[in-house]
């Protein structure tokens, strides 16, 4: 089903409803509108469920969250970056545990950017931009060990990723946003070696940010200021791309944070035109929502995506403190 709706200064709404192929013209007469809006639902198989947190610094409250992820029970956990702390929420919302603060010892961040959980769900790797460092985690947010990724590649090498996650493997990579590369490590911090270098060509990079693992453990990266998403087999080798600059369907904008894959679906989150993107592994549209804004279904500077083990999807909505979930109905 599709729905098309639009305001008009002649005091009515009209309403166009495409459904099972026939198209129904609704006319509503209400008092005198003053404005145009248009708006356009090509969401056939997600609803919105319910939101998680608010602004604030309380338990279960979230200030500018920037990440999230979703373990194989559902936990749900995320980067409550202006707490500087990391909060695990359960399938309903709330919270059931939290870790961190400011500062640069070891379980403390600064400017916690990301975190991605490991596909056997017993750890989390945590990014920092200010302390330069990546920490690990067990689930129950016990600190392990941590490293530095400045000078990897180079002594004086100053790398700025902004997002990592890790492999079926349990090789873990980060995308280095200025630096233009892919980054590959152990899951103890040893350096393995990097992907890509700045350009325009298939397998360059301008601005790499998203980066997410499907089941066949090929990457797909959001190839920001190229407009496009690339994928990748796990030794790096450069497969297929799709996308281009613009607001159409299948296009981006320059801002494509955050990326996730479920089975044969891979979902986008575009920063500026605050709206939801689902295509298929080979890169063909399917459907789209969100717009920007406070109430359900619109967002306001979202800057990640994740799926859980059902195909639900979570929506770090970073500029309205929350987190937005849609429920998969397909």
């Amino acid at each position: 089903m599709s729905l098309i709706s639009f305001k008009t200064k002649f005091s009515s709404i009209y309403v166009i409803l495409i459904l099972f192929n026939t198209i129904f013209l609704i006319v509503m007469l209400f008092p005198t509108f003053s404005t145009l809006s248009f708006s356009i639902d090509n969401n056939a198989n997600y609803v919105f469920l319910h939101s998680i947190g608010s602004f604030g610094v309380n338990d279960g409250q979230l200030k500018y969250p920037h990440s999230i992820d979703v373990d194989g029970l559902g936990f749900v956990y995320v980067t409550d970056t202006g707490n500087n702390r990391v909060q695990k929420f359960d399938q309903k919302g709330d919270m059931v545990l939290k870790w961190g603060s400011l500062g640069n010892n070891s379980g403390e961040f600064a400017k916690l950017h990301d975190l991605a959980v490991d596909p056997d769900g017993k750890f989390i790797y945590t990014l920092e931009l200010k302390n330069h460092r990546v920490q690990k985690f067990s689930t129950d947010g016990k600190y392990i060990l941590q490293w530095i990724f400045n000078g990897t590649g180079g002594r004086d090498v100053n790398r700025t990723p902004h997002q990592l996650t890790v492999d079926n493997n349990g090789f873990v990579y980060l995308t280095d946003k200025n630096g233009h590369d892919i980054l590959k490590y152990t899951d103890t911090g040893k350096f393995v070696q990097k992907y890509g270098t700045a350009g325009i060509l298939d397998g360059q990079f301008q601005s790499p940010h998203g980066i997410s693992f499907d089941e066949n453990n090929r990457f797909y990266v959001t190839d920001m200021k190229n407009s496009r998403i690339q994928v990748f087999d796990q030794n790096g080798t450069f497969l297929y791309k799709w996308g281009s600059p613009g607001v159409n369907d299948g296009q981006f904008s320059l801002t494509v944070p955050g990326i996730d894959v479920y089975k044969n679906l891979v979902a986008t989150i575009d920063k500026n035109l605050a709206r939801i993107q689902v295509f298929d592994q080979n890169g063909t549209f399917l459907y789209k929502w969100g717009s920007p804004g406070v109430n359900d279904g619109q967002f306001k500077k979202p800057e990640d995506i994740a799926f859980d083990a059902q195909g639900n999807i979570y929506v770090a909505d970073t500029r309205n403190s929350r987190v937005q979930v849609f429920q998969n109905i397909g």
